[in-house]
């Protein structure tokens, strides 16, 4: 059989094991993967290189419509097509208007459509006022629904909390769906703020106690308890601790459905970093201690955490800047899309992460939370031909002319990476070579198939339970 493309002599990873093989390619998906040699129409030579799928980045901000010059689909997908991520999972926030209602998520595609360098999906958002709005949201083909725990002193995306947020749990297990959380306790992260700030704190270590473990901790809790009362699937987005983690994975063993991510950034970076780097360091939950960063790689290796992502939140320079000498200025959001699958390889190689288990976490996992798979999110026959193609012994330095977002600032700026991707297919076409991001934005919206069992069972178990309360 002659292929449109074939991958050969790749070390390919797969969920249960890596090895060398040849991936056959026609019409943009996977038809055979194969130890034995297999013809193409065009052949491309992976000998000595990883062959990897392409990375689902689940937790995006590309402010667009309404903040383009923030970043825009344009710039944030040619920097995740340069990254090797293949398929963005675009949050309801920072664009306005926000993705609320349906006809916000319209004005979102449109934005979208023809600038995307990769596959797209959208999250959708749960406010204090839109519970009328959930039930359509639902069927527009959102993967799931975001929510805020913490005030963000944002009107165009308000926090959610008590009755509310309950009230939303209730409607989105009933509807198919399952809810995304920012976890950190409103009350306790601005009743410290506040006492910071009337005592003249502007200092970077400030930024980080006043958004403490234990109010994130707290709202964790708070958001396990609320979702196993509505029998609503929950996943806790950016967890930067481990004690967080850890409750997570109790209720889980009680059978509560509930997922969990971490950023690339949790995983690279510590506080110190902040102290050095200054505001391109700032983000919410804020970087934690090294102790508390070793907990999360100790939960990254042994299966706890379900996915990695890169929160990329990216504003103009001088958003970052104005916050030099008083941190509460300053935008609180890392650009790094570019830099998850490198970062997480990298500093994976010295921590002891499988390719297996990267793979997992990069794109499998989040494809799976996000109703992806199995198009999206793993090397296998009938998959989308999104690939990466790895060097691992190729050292290089991130530098400021390197980035793709439309404002060149990074706080992995300047790190040393291990892994160096050398080549990017999204559905079997060259999207990034080198870095560098190819051809013409050919990326499609993708809706959201279907939910994992698990998800199904807790589904069908919320409408029973919301029908009897009502």
């Amino acid at each position: 059989m002659m292929f449109d493309l074939v991958v050969q002599n790749g070390l390919v990873v797969q969920t249960d094991g890596s090895r060398l093989a040849n991936i056959g390619v026609s019409n943009g998906v996977i038809r055979a993967i194969s130890s034995e040699p297999l013809e193409g129409h065009e052949m491309i030579d992976a000998s000595g290189l990883v062959v990897m799928p392409g990375a689902v980045d689940m937790h995006v901000h590309f402010s667009e419509p309404g903040r383009t010059h923030w970043e825009g689909w344009w710039h944030g997908s040619r920097a995740a097509a340069a990254g090797g991520v293949t398929t963005v999972v675009e949050m309801p926030l920072n664009a306005i208007p926000a993705t609320t209602s349906v006809a916000a998520l319209q004005l979102k595609l449109e934005a979208a459509n023809g600038q995307s360098f990769v596959d797209y999906a959208l999250w959708g958002g749960l406010v204090d006022n839109n519970l009328t709005d959930l039930p359509a949201l639902a069927a527009s083909g959102i993967i799931g629904f975001k929510a805020f725990m913490v005030d963000i002193k944002d009107e165009t995306f308000q926090f959610t909390q008590g009755k509310i947020l309950e009230q939303g749990m209730l409607e989105i297990g009933s509807l198919g769906h399952f809810l995304a959380v920012h976890a950190e306790d409103s009350r306790l992260v601005w009743d410290c703020t506040e006492a910071l700030q009337k005592v003249g704190r502007t200092d970077r270590a400030a930024w980080n106690e006043a958004r403490s473990p234990a109010a994130e901790l707290e709202a964790i809790r708070t958001a396990l308890r609320q979702a196993k009362t509505t029998n609503c699937p929950l996943h806790v987005v950016h967890t930067s601790i481990s004690e967080g983690i850890d409750e997570i994975t109790k209720a889980r063993a009680s059978g509560q459905i509930v997922t969990v991510e971490t950023c690339a950034h949790y995983l690279v970076f510590t506080d110190a970093d902040l102290e050095r780097l200054g505001p391109i360091a700032k983000c919410a939950p804020p970087l934690r201690d090294a102790k508390r960063q070793d907990g999360l790689w100790e939960r990254v290796l042994n299966g706890s955490i379900d996915c990695i992502t890169s929160d990329h939140s990216p504003c103009p320079t001088e958003d970052k800047t104005q916050g030099d000498d008083n941190i509460w200025l300053a935008w609180g959001g890392i650009t790094g899309i570019q830099s998850l699958v490198v970062a997480v390889l990298s500093e994976g190689q010295k921590r002891g992460l499988s390719l297996e288990r990267a793979a997992t976490l990069l794109s499998t996992n989040p494809a799976k939370i996000a109703g992806l798979y199995p198009q999206k999110g793993a090397i296998q026959i009938g998959a989308d031909a999104d690939l990466i193609l790895v060097n691992l012994t190729k050292p290089w330095t991130l530098e400021r002319e390197m980035l793709h977002s439309k404002h060149k600032h990074s706080p992995y700026v300047g790190l040393e990476m291990q892994a160096f991707i050398e080549l990017v297919l999204l559905r079997g076409k060259p999207v990034a070579r080198g870095g560098q991001p190819q051809a013409t934005p050919n990326g499609r919206w993708l809706r959201r198939s279907v939910m994992p069992k698990t998800q199904e069972t807790a589904i069908e178990e919320g409408k029973k339970n919301s029908a009897s309360r009502r």
